[in-house]
């Protein structure tokens, strides 16, 4: 929780790094797991969540910064181009954060997409639990089915190709019993 948090902080950071009609919009982290609406009022970035609205200020060096006085903690943001922020700690620990800027239509097509993956994967998690004789295979049809709806194309490639290489040692034939799951070109 702490990990998620520290990341959230950071992207929070990073929207509000550069010239802020340059960046005006949404921007997600590259695995996709957190977002934030990065919006310019009066020379300042405003990255607007849900629940809050945090402005970081521009501090002379090219980058915003922003202190949570929730926390004590304080974080930065640079634009690096018109679709890309750096986010990060004051002072910096660990590697920065990237986002990217958020694009409407394709954020929407993965959004279907990955409720399409996620639907494969219950159906195997579900023949896991009803198909004992297999379960172990269903089990990693569905972990893979989850895995593709939640992460990039690279990160799916590496884990379909190591799924695949091991439930062909494990099977006792050798067809893909989820070609939906894993697709033909990693198994």
């Amino acid at each position: 929780m702490k990990t998620t948090m520290r990341t959230a902080l950071a992207v929070l950071a990073m929207a509000c790094a550069g010239q802020a009609w340059a960046v005006e919009g949404t921007f997600v982290l590259d695995d996709g797991s957190y977002s934030i609406t990065v919006e310019e009022e009066n020379g300042n970035l405003v990255v607007v969540e849900p629940n809050k609205r945090s402005v970081y200020t521009p501090d002379g060096s090219g980058q915003y910064t922003f202190h949570n006085d929730n926390t004590g903690s304080d974080f930065y943001m640079r634009v690096l181009d018109d679709n890309t922020l750096e986010a990060g700690r004051l002072p910096a620990t660990g590697s920065p954060s990237i986002l990217r800027k958020a694009d409407a239509t394709a954020a929407a097509a993965a959004l279907e997409s990955n409720d399409e993956f996620a639907a494969v994967a219950e159906r195997y998690a579900e023949l896991a639990g009803s198909d004992p004789d297999n379960t172990q295979a269903w089990s990693m049809c569905a972990a893979a089915a989850f895995k593709r709806a939640m992460s990039s194309e690279a990160d799916f490639a590496a884990y379909a190709t190591q799924t695949a290489a091991v439930m062909q040692q494990i099977l006792v034939g050798s067809a893909n019993p989820c070609p939906d799951a894993i697709p033909a070109q990693y198994w």
